[in-house]
């Protein structure tokens, strides 16, 4: 779509408006037209009048019907207001990841919700316990595990839990603010059986995963604490995550319990 088609259509709700009109109805008269749009005969007439300078509209038996033109046109403005709608609320997420690494179409994102830190700063720590709480298969990697994360791995251990099919990649063992505490809950899901974790130190700077068929992508403050999480159902999120969970864990090596 041109800039100068998508400039004009933007500059004027009445534009595609009028379009959208012709396309459900077909041929109108410009009395009819203006029963059907927000704006006054002058402004319809003009704007008729320009689109048809532009090839969008013509001139039937004294109405006015939409041409293949104006119909493709249309649909590119529209399918460009809604991907934009879409990248606007996935924002505060899509921001943190490269676009070499984003190979699919944002409209695959549009029933996607994010979780934000709004007045609850613990938000995304409390949503990523909940998805794992009951799950079955967890595939995840992070940058680093937050330490609720890791008390929830531990628990699960110490009270005998059966265990989830469980492999988590970070990119650290040793995140920002941690404690002793952290470290030594830390050694129990390493040691479990039931729980493969792995380390890849030239990992990405966010976080992803699928727990039982629901994918996730979680970005970052600028402190590097994690801060805001994207989730989905939808096919393409979770092939998506799929592919970079696979490409981590083809580069990932197991930790060690020395190590941790």
């Amino acid at each position: 779509m041109s800039a100068t088609a998508l400039e004009y259509l933007a500059a004027s709700s009445v534009r595609p408006d009028v379009l959208a009109v012709l396309r459900e109805h077909g041929l109108l008269s410009l009395r009819d037209l203006d029963d059907h749009v927000s704006a006054s005969r002058r402004t319809v007439k003009r704007t008729l009048s320009a689109m048809e300078s532009r090839g969008w509209v013509r001139k039937v038996d004294g109405g006015y019907e939409l041409t293949a033109l104006g119909e493709t046109l249309l649909s590119a403005y529209e399918r460009f207001r809604e991907r934009s709608r879409v990248a606007s609320r996935l924002r505060p997420v899509l921001e943190h990841v490269p676009a070499s690494m984003f190979d699919f179409d944002i409209e695959a994102l549009t029933d996607a919700t994010v979780v934000a830190p709004d007045d609850d700063p613990a938000a995304f720590a409390d949503r990523m316990v909940a998805l794992r709480a009951d799950a079955n298969r967890i595939r995840e990697y992070a940058p680093f595990l937050t330490l609720d994360s890791v008390r929830q791995l531990a628990q699960h251990v110490e009270n005998g839990r059966p265990s989830p099919d469980t492999t988590i990649i970070v990119r650290t063992d040793a995140p920002p603010q941690s404690s002793p505490e952290y470290r030594e809950r830390f050694r129990t899901p390493v040691e479990a059986p039931g729980v493969d974790i792995r380390h890849h130190p030239d990992g990405p700077m966010l976080g992803f995963g699928i727990v039982d068929g629901r994918a996730f992508l979680g970005a970052a403050a600028d402190d590097g604490m994690p801060c805001f999480l994207l989730e989905s159902e939808g096919s393409a999120l979770v092939s998506w995550v799929d592919r970079q969970f696979e490409n981590c864990l083809a580069a990932a090596e197991p930790l060690s319990v020395e190590r941790s």
